[in-house]
């Protein structure tokens, strides 16, 4: 299951940040936030901002501002939900509830870890729990540790140390048992051991079991009900119980379909796609496809993450010795031999780094000539793919002279597909991850073995390396043209173009030009900055 989904998790959880006094104020900011939110944002918000206005103490200004920050959250726009958290944070600090000071830090966390700011998350963090064993009522103390707990875990996952988060979930669930009213943070904390065990630790039998363990502690009406229908879906799937996995995800996309919220929308269409794809039902599939890219484009702006020099530092200041033995010959012989390897590692670094610079003008030169970035060689990317099925083997034997001349194609339909490719090619919707030669046959009312036939004979290649070259020049022209895309990670790239991981994008985009994507970065933000400095 998609990390993002991981991330939702805590996302639609953010509701057990609140308070939970038996008032008006906090019925209301509940409801808004775990009813009104998941179905009419703009409603949601609307009712913060009236909190925020009517707000006559510290306390309740503060949770105002809380509320806001956490529907900004939801809406993954990150810097409103800081700049109201931020708020939130310095009012409560003048006051002595130690549970909302304690509370609001575990929000910052909370949306600095989902930016990929690890550094400044787990600062904020630490923080919190600090502030938590503070807290006088015992019951309340143990509920905010076992919630930050639930957040430790949650960075743990995103490092991909996955036994170090189930351990964590366990220390959160440990809290949990002395407050069994809070069913709905311990339904939580099951769901994330079904997803954990489910997708990163092949434990199916225990997925299953948090799976169903978690539905019987959340409310019918909670959207983490819907993530549970949709991890037993994917068990099912996997089991290839076609049946029940369609039950499962037929439960989920209900939750999806009532919610405001594109990122849980695109998974469940997702889910269903790849679903009908196993049973071959491409219509079906290719619906849900759609679907998916639908709100891929509500939700691509906005899943951009920030960049902060300050946090994300490659390199650690190394540690100085403490002391110098009187073994000072020895050491200058040592520091010689250290200065002669390093001049010699510069010279050969400074060759490559020529080689690649040279690579790069070649390309940004072919542009101006021919109107694509990518030169015109043969690099063969098809073994980068991780998988092989039955079209693709279809694809390589027609790729072959013998199969070629053997396709019985008039040329009207050759002609027809030619315009299907080209505008194909226009609407850029090469970068849809799900691109495959079923889903063009079903969309250009075909079959595979034309679609092959056409694009060996027209563009030269097989169909895999024909969709990496676009990708690629998709993606040189967009790190070529605009700065915005000269900020993305790379991970961001590979999603942007259409891999299904980072790896995967790096070696494509260096075997088609030489030279990795962080380098071809590196040089354009050279020249540009050549360009600057003569104007």
């Amino acid at each position: 299951m998609s990390k993002k989904i991981l991330l939702l998790i805590i996302l639609f959880s953010t509701m057990i940040w609140a308070q939970k006094d038996n008032n008006t104020f906090d019925n209301l900011y509940r409801k808004t936030l775990t009813e009104t939110a998941s179905k009419d944002i703009p409603r949601a918000l609307k009712i913060a901002d009236s909190l925020i206005n009517a707000a006559k103490t510290p306390e309740i200004k503060g949770k105002s501002l809380m509320l806001a920050s956490q529907i900004y959250l939801q809406k993954v726009q990150y810097e409103k939900s800081i700049n109201y958290a931020e708020q939130a944070k310095d009012i409560l600090n003048t006051t002595e509830n130690y549970e909302l000071q304690a509370k609001i830090r575990g929000l910052l966390s909370n949306v600095y870890r989902q930016m990929s700011l690890n550094h400044k998350s787990t600062n904020y963090l630490n923080e919190g729990l600090k502030i938590a064993d503070k807290i006088k009522n015992q019951q309340k103390r143990d509920h905010t540790k076992a919630l930050f707990f639930q957040e430790l875990a949650e960075i743990e996952a995103n490092a991909e140390r996955y036994k170090a988060s189930v351990e964590n979930v366990q220390k959160s669930l440990k809290y949990l048992s002395q407050i069994p009213a809070d069913s709905i943070a311990i339904g939580r904390d099951h769901q994330m051991l079904g997803q954990l065990y489910g997708d990163y630790l092949n434990n199916i039998e225990l997925s299953e079991a948090h799976y169903l363990k978690a539905i019987q502690f959340l409310p019918e009406s909670n959207m983490n009900t819907g993530l549970c229908y949709d991890g037993l879906g994917k068990i099912k799937l996997l089991q290839k119980d076609y049946k029940e996995a369609e039950k499962f995800f037929s439960k989920a996309l209900q939750y999806a379909e009532a919610s405001d919220i594109p990122e849980m929308k695109r998974h469940m269409y997702s889910s269903m796609a790849e679903l009908y794809e196993s049973t071959n039902q491409y219509k079906k599939a290719s619906f849900y496809r759609k679907k998916q890219t639908e709100n891929i484009n509500k939700i691509q702006d906005k899943s951009l993450e920030f960049i902060d020099n300050d946090y994300n530092k490659i390199e650690k200041e190394k540690e100085k010795y403490a002391s110098i033995s009187n073994k000072q010959n020895i050491i200058l012989g040592i520091a010689v031999l250290i200065i002669l390897a390093l001049i010699t590692m510069y010279i050969i670094n400074r060759k490559k780094r020529k080689e690649k610079y040279r690579r790069f003008k070649n390309i940004i030169n072919h542009y101006k000539e021919k109107s694509e970035y990518v030169l015109e060689i043969k690099v063969d990317t098809s073994d980068v793919d991780e998988k092989s099925n039955e079209e693709e083997i279809i694809s390589s034997e027609i790729d072959s002279e013998h199969m070629q001349a053997d396709i019985a194609i008039n040329k009207e339909t050759e002609l027809k597909i030619l315009e299907q490719l080209e505008r194909f090619e226009k609407e850029e919707t090469f970068n849809n991850n799900y691109i495959s030669l079923s889903y063009l046959a079903t969309e250009f009312n075909t079959n595979i073995r034309y679609i092959s036939y056409v694009v060996k004979k027209h563009k030269n290649a097989d169909f895999k390396n024909y969709i990496n070259k676009l990708r690629i020049n998709y993606i040189i022209h967009k790190l070529n043209t605009s700065e915005k895309y000269r900020k993305y990670k790379v991970g961001a790239l590979a999603e942007e173009c259409g891999f299904s991981s980072h790896s995967k994008f790096t070696t494509i985009f260096k075997s088609i030009t030489g030279i990795s994507p962080s380098n071809f970065i590196s040089f354009i933000e050279e020249e540009e900055a050549k360009k600057r400095a003569i104007a």
